[in-house]
């Protein structure tokens, strides 16, 4: 292995009061005693808006990857693709920009079967929810058809320093992704509700107990890619033809394990 492909490597690894007025006291405790309540109900409602199952993908299951392309004849022998990325993860944004195309080409045509899992890494280190809400917000989109463009627009316009995207944004990415009228407004409805936040969290949940607590991460038939060999060390400009070719082999050399 190169020196710029170890570089690469390395680099992508390291990736967080006496004497009121009775009346007037009382007056106050039930106003304070309404709001209190209200505010309640309020955050109740929000709570579940958001943390309720609303239930997976349609085609998948809570916990369990998402396949952006289930139309895709697969041929014999097809080895499974796994991708674990973050919308919000710097790395995920190189990989993507890199490789991302490559990935999607072959799934499409069926040569590998890919299976996403989106996670929320950067929700965990900065105790914000912004990589659950723009995952949701994807997943909302692929539901009008619109996944790969989607996806793609929020790698590409991912904002720096791990900074929340906005709703402006995401509707950006939307109709960057080419959804118009009743497909636009089927996909505000569901980003809005955050439809698919509770599977997102779903699917973080089970790759941390599986033991994947970083990202991007490939694993070919189950073993683990350094995708970062196939990188140039400024992460402008990969080997995508070497790096289709151990995809649809479905087995990865050793000196290209991930450790």
């Amino acid at each position: 292995m190169s020196n710029d492909r170890q570089a690469t490597i390395q680099a992508a690894a390291k990736t967080s009061g006496g004497g009121a007025n009775a009346i007037v006291v009382g007056g106050i405790v039930a106003i304070v005693a309404i709001i209190a309540i209200v505010a309640g109900v309020i955050w109740s409602a929000q709570k579940d808006s958001v943390d309720t199952p609303t239930g997976p993908p349609a085609g998948t299951e809570m916990g369990q990857p998402f396949n952006p392309f289930p139309d895709a004849t697969l041929v014999a022998d097809a080895p499974t693709v796994d991708v674990y990325e973050d919308f919000r993860c710097p790395a995920c944004a190189v990989f993507e920009r890199t490789l991302g195309g490559t990935i999607n080409s072959l799934a499409a045509e069926g040569k590998i079967k890919l299976n996403v899992h989106l996670k929320t890494v950067i929700d965990s280190n900065d105790g914000k929810d912004s990589s659950a809400v723009s995952a949701s917000s994807a997943l909302c989109a692929a539901d009008e058809g619109a996944w790969e463009k989607y996806h793609q627009w929020l790698f590409e316009n991912q904002p720096a320093n791990h900074a929340a995207f906005t709703k402006d944004q995401l509707r950006q990415a939307a109709e960057s992704a080419g959804l118009t009228r009743d497909a636009l407004s089927s996909w505000e409805s569901c980003s809005d509700a955050r439809t698919y936040q509770a599977y997102v969290r779903s699917v973080d949940d089970q790759t941390v107990k599986d033991g994947i607590t970083g990202t991007p991460l490939i694993a070919v038939e189950g073993t683990k890619l350094s995708w970062g060999a196939f990188v140039n060390q400024d992460g402008t400009q990969a080997d995508t033809d070497a790096f289709a070719e151990v995809l649809t082999s479905g087995e990865v050399p050793a000196e290209l394990v991930q450790q």
